[in-house]
């Protein structure tokens, strides 16, 4: 397998946009090449991470029973932590945190929760996205 470390400037510049129609047909070769490797590694990805989520369950409940909080290893340690933190800020958090801060005061919830959702930073995202039939 050939990896790409480093992207061709030549490709990404402006001035070479208008590919002839070889090197454009060599691009998508290599496109489509590397999304399928891109694929493969992926599903090898998955199925270690499901392992290592079960073994992690496996190593914590043991931990927790036994009341250990590290264990050394060749290379640093495993260490027990738990931590607690928020969830994100969804729709229904809002208005309900709204609610309680205005006092059930809908037309101020309303019109806080609009100004907040009208404000929002916006951004677009441009991408290439292999559909396969």
């Amino acid at each position: 397998m050939e990896y790409i470390n480093t992207m061709d400037e030549t490709i990404i510049d402006n001035t070479s946009i208008n590919l002839n129609k070889e090197e454009f047909s060599n691009n998508v070769k290599q496109y489509l090449g590397l999304e399928e490797e891109i694929t493969k590694l992926n599903i090898a990805i998955r199925e270690r991470k499901k392992k290592l989520k079960l073994l992690s369950e496996m190593l914590i409940k043991n931990m927790e029973a036994n009341d250990i909080q590290h264990i050394n290893i060749k290379n640093g340690a495993l260490v027990y932590k738990n931590t607690t933190t928020f969830k994100g800020i969804n729709k229904k958090t809002l208005l309900n945190g709204l609610s309680i801060y205005f006092k059930k005061d809908e037309t101020k919830v309303s019109e806080a929760h609009q100004t907040i959702y009208d404000n929002r930073e916006k951004y677009n995202k441009v991408s290439l996205k292999l559909k396969k039939f």
